[in-house]
């Protein structure tokens, strides 16, 4: 056993012994979907012990702390977030006007033909009578 995890034994042994609490608490008040959950977060420090990734948790948790207190303290981490706060709205407004602004224009030939093809006057013979009627009346009302 190394001295990190006999370093993290404690400290596990007290999140898996609270929740392992809160589960009892939990099934107690009949809440049994609560003590499940409960019971499945007491398994989660002794699996972090048994498969070494402890020090990896308490390694990150040191790092976000040290962050946090960074950001707290110094203003150049507080002129970073503006900065980056000032990107997001940017790129935000972008994709808003573009969504306002509507469908981009046509602008290469091939697109062009096809959509002057889509809108000429002459048309395919109508298969039937009736067909004939109400593409003429579509056509009187200018619909067609």
């Amino acid at each position: 056993m190394s001295t990190e995890t006999l370093l993290l034994l404690p400290w596990m042994a007290v999140l898996s012994g609270l929740a392992g609490w809160l589960a009892l608490r939990a099934w107690r008040r009949a809440d049994r979907v609560g003590a499940l959950r409960w019971t499945g977060w007491a398994l989660v420090p002794p699996a972090l012990l048994m498969t070494g990734t402890g020090g990896l948790v308490s390694d990150v948790a040191a790092e976000v702390t040290s962050w946090a207190a960074n950001l707290v303290f110094n203003p150049l981490m507080w002129a970073g977030v503006l900065v980056g706060g000032v990107a997001v709205v940017m790129i935000g407004g972008a994709t808003a006007l573009s969504r306002r602004r509507g469908p981009k224009p046509v602008d290469a030939p091939s697109e062009k033909r096809a959509v002057a093809r889509k809108s000429s006057p002459e048309r395919a013979a109508p298969v039937d009578d009736d067909m004939a009627e109400i593409e003429e009346i579509l056509r009187r009302r200018g619909i067609g």
